[in-house]
């Protein structure tokens, strides 16, 4: 019978943790992003009196922005003074009727600038709460982002990133992809937990102690609802999460290194049935690490077909070769083969950006122009209303006494109110009549 090698784990965590960065420096494309603040819009923008002006006109009545307006701000910063600001209006944006027209570059210039400014934590906070934020890393950012948390050890937010590009089923870049499964890998050989623990002001107070012993607390109870979970974005377990991403990503191949990752994934993702009728139907090699860190997840969940599992991975062949050093090898790939590409497309994107933004902000501009002119024909046309019904007042006088007789008959007519059967104390029920008898 199969068993778990007891001295997987050690070996494992020694190996995966000499990491280097995948990518090189000009991948960053640091120089092209930077020229966009030579841009005489961005070169006069006083972040503070901008920030004032656009909170003014959601908080005082407008309730929306325009994506321009939003992008000039965050394109502007270039220090971590105003990213409480920042991370206030993209969430008041979000709650907008705005929302959808937010531009690509803003997405760009936050992230870049949460990343920048060491803000990790608020980043991954923010970049999990799509709903109220509404920041989504395209290809380009998420392998920036994976590439730097790999470098720095930190796995969790690394597969973090592959799990939401998951969710969001945007998984077709190649370097996006393997890098995907090497965050992935990471994180299970290097368990930590997937959400930080945040202990909220009344926990501290509940575990300090309250003077105030008769102080009345109040609970916010939410509403009973159906319960439904659609597997999918309803996820937060790591492990399931992680399970899925890898599932997702090599589905599509039939290699070695791709089976090893679909045997990985079912089991985290603790989809034991199909697990199973996986190995039943499965000819082909798969990597030994794969073997034991899907076993170790059978011992860990212990679900009831634990034993024909363990017993289905003892008849697959196994190839000894390494897991971590073969998926390495598949990122080193994707990133020569297609880095120098993205770099050129990202410049090209970053250059096209500024002028977009001009022109995009000339039209809002042009659009702005047509409005303070409709507004100020409709006041004239409203004015020369007034200024007729001044002038015309004697020879339209009559109309105006017929008005005015209209209204005084309807005001002096009584308002006539009908009586119920419980209001009326004369009321008298009729008499009920019985089946089949006949009323003389």
């Amino acid at each position: 019978m199969f068993t778990l090698k007891k001295s997987l784990f050690p070996p494992v965590v020694r190996r995966l943790c000499m990491v280097r960065s995948f990518l090189t420096d000009a991948y960053r494309c640091n120089e092209v992003w930077q020229e966009r603040l030579n841009c005489s819009v961005l070169k006069k923008v006083n972040p503070e009196e901008l920030y004032y002006k656009l909170s003014s006109m959601l908080d005082n009545g407008s309730k929306q922005i325009n994506a321009v307006d939003l992008d000039i701000f965050v394109n502007s910063l270039t220090d971590n003074s105003f990213l409480d600001e920042l991370e206030d209006l993209t969430h008041k944006f979000r709650l907008s009727a705005q929302a959808g027209t937010l531009l690509p570059s803003t997405h760009h210039a936050f992230i870049r600038l949460f990343l920048e400014s060491g803000k990790i934590n608020d980043l991954i906070k923010i970049l999990k709460n799509r709903l109220d934020y509404g920041i989504f890393p395209d290809y380009y950012l998420c392998n920036l982002l994976m590439d730097k948390f790999l470098k720095e050890n930190n796995f969790r937010n690394a597969a973090v990133i592959a799990s939401n590009q998951m969710l969001q089923e945007e998984l077709d870049n190649d370097i996006t992809k393997n890098i995907g499964l090497y965050s992935c890998l990471k994180y299970i050989t290097n368990p930590t937990d997937w959400e930080d623990t945040i202990i909220s002001k009344e926990e501290e107070k509940e575990n300090t102690g309250s003077d105030d012993e008769d102080e009345v607390k109040r609970v916010r109870v939410n509403f009973i609802r159906n319960p439904y979970f659609d597997d999918h974005f309803d996820l937060t377990d790591g492990d399931h999460l992680v399970g899925k991403t890898m599932l997702a990503i090599s589905k599509t191949d039939n290699t070695m290194l791709s089976n090893s990752f679909k045997a990985i994934g079912l089991a985290y993702f603790n989809r034991w049935n199909e697990l199973e009728s996986y190995l039943e139907k499965f000819v082909g090699t798969v990597h030994s690490e794969a073997v034991d860190l899907s076993v170790a997840s059978i011992d860990k969940r212990a679900p009831e077909n634990a034993e024909k599992l363990k017993n289905a991975f003892a008849k697959i062949e196994i190839d000894n070769k390494s897991l971590t050093e073969e998926t390495k090898n598949a990122v080193n790939e994707a990133v020569e083969k297609n880095e120098k590409n993205e770099i050129k497309l990202q410049q090209k994107i970053y250059k096209d950006w500024e002028s977009f933004r001009r022109d995009e902000l000339q039209r809002y501009m042009k659009y702005l122009d047509k409005l303070k002119r409709l507004q100020k024909v409709q006041q004239v046309k409203q004015e020369l209303k007034d200024k007729e019904q001044l002038l015309f007042f004697f020879d339209n006088e009559h109309k105006y006494d017929l008005i005015k007789e209209e209204k005084l008959k309807k005001m002096k007519k009584p308002k006539v109110i009908s009586k119920g059967p419980k209001d009326d104390l004369t009321y008298i029920p009729p008499e009920i009549k019985h089946p089949g008898f006949k009323h003389s």
